[in-house]
């Protein structure tokens, strides 16, 4: 039981350090009619309170008392510039927050410049706040549709060289998404972190194997439904999903100590319980079905692994369950990107091979240091750390799962 008491106190105890987000991404359409640029920006809610890491900003939403859209805007003006033969167009409407999707913050503004050729984009937003952000970015000039995905490394957009180049969209769009799927496993903290769990729940190489596997098949299937329009996730769900899915990680490697696999399980079940009937009271992402089944895969997923010997088999299942949640987030951004087929299969196609070189890179050096770990530790030490590991782990699982709901 002394260890159920430390794993409530680590729960309780996590801090800021664990605020991550899934991955990061904005979308903006623009209409060049004449003379005239309009512009719409979308950007998730959550992803918008990255600006408050910044201390600045901290300080003028404090003074101001400004709502965090309202934050904002006021980091966003400044980033976004419209440029005709290198000279600044004139806004016509300033930047303003906008009704649109209930997640989203939505942000609309014109510019007027002295002609309709020669134009520049420049879209600095977040890339200085997280280097694996990404933009897309849908122009529509004279019944013509150009898109192209902005990176960290590339942050403005040339209409006469879109027009030029327009054949060489899948090539450049499949080498800057193989770059960012890279970026989006090795700088998303919760991926890595479920990646740990992974590594440290199950015990032979083979086995990791088949179960890094089953979750890319998952994340790739849901990844491309929602990309292709098929089905329509509910963002902050997905978003509180995947803490969840560390969590049960955790609880997982717990379970396997008869002596607190009751209280472990319980203690999942009651926190389950707890958003369940928060949800009739209060408005938070997810429904009351969807806790109801999370609770009867739980309790059956727990019960069928503690009566068999060899549970790889639905290992293997539930980690494609889980890459089915983890492939909903950038699926999302892909379908609010409303990119055309030929740069979604690109971007599919691009952002798995950047996933699957990220994940192995990570794995390699998950295996270095514990093998290093094991030479110079004793087995009682090292079996200490990696208990202690998943405490941690678990926590982590357990505060993104209620911060990502409540917060």
């Amino acid at each position: 039981m002394k260890k159920v008491f430390f794993l409530l106190f680590i729960l309780c105890s996590i801090t800021k350090v664990g605020y991550a987000h899934y991955f990061s991404e904005s979308y903006s359409s623009w209409n060049i009619v004449d003379n005239k640029i309009s512009a719409t920006f979308t950007i998730l809610k959550l992803e918008a309170t990255r600006v408050l890491q910044i201390d600045s900003f901290q300080k003028i939403a404090e003074e101001k008392k400004l709502s965090e859209g309202e934050v904002f805007l006021e980091y966003f003006k400044p980033r976004i510039a419209v440029l005709n033969l290198g000279k600044k167009c004139i806004i016509e409407k300033q930047a303003a927050l906008v009704a649109g999707k209930e997640e989203y913050h939505t942000i609309e503004f014109t510019y007027l410049c002295d002609a309709s050729n020669s134009i520049k984009i420049i879209n600095n937003v977040l890339f200085d706040i997280a280097q694996s952000h990404v933009h897309l970015s849908r122009i529509k000039k004279d019944n013509q549709i150009f898109e192209k995905a902005l990176f960290y490394n590339d942050q403005t957009i040339l209409l006469d060289e879109l027009n030029k180049n327009e054949e060489t969209t899948f090539l450049s769009n499949l080498s800057n998404f193989i770059y960012s799927g890279l970026l989006h496993i090795l700088t998303g903290l919760d991926h890595l972190i479920f990646l740990i769990g992974l590594f440290i729940l199950v015990n032979s190489l083979k086995q990791l194997l088949l179960v890094i596997t089953g979750f890319t098949i998952g994340h790739s299937i849901t990844l491309a439904l929602v990309a292709l329009d098929i089905v329509m996730p509910n963002t902050l769900m997905i978003e509180a999903l995947i803490g969840f899915t560390i969590l049960f990680i955790g609880a997982e490697y717990m379970i396997r100590d008869k002596e607190s696999s009751n209280a472990t399980l319980g203690i999942l079940i009651a926190i389950l319980v707890f958003v369940g009937f928060s949800s009739i009271f209060l408005e938070i992402s997810i429904s009351l079905i969807t806790i109801i089944a999370l609770i009867l895969v739980t309790v059956g997923y727990f019960g069928m692994i503690e009566s068999i010997e060899n549970s790889g088999f639905f290992r293997v299942i539930i980690t494609s369950l889980f890459g089915l949640i983890h492939g909903f987030g950038f699926g999302a951004f892909l379908f609010n990107s409303e990119f055309n087929q030929s740069n979604i299969l690109s971007a599919l196609f691009g952002f798995n091979l950047g996933v699957e070189i990220g994940q192995i890179i990570f794995l390699l050096f998950l295996i270095g240091i514990t093998t290093f770990l094991v030479k110079i530790m004793s087995s009682e030490k090292y079996e200490y750390l990696m208990k202690t590991s998943m405490i941690l782990v678990s926590s982590l699982g357990f505060y993104w799962f209620i911060q990502r709901l409540y917060f």
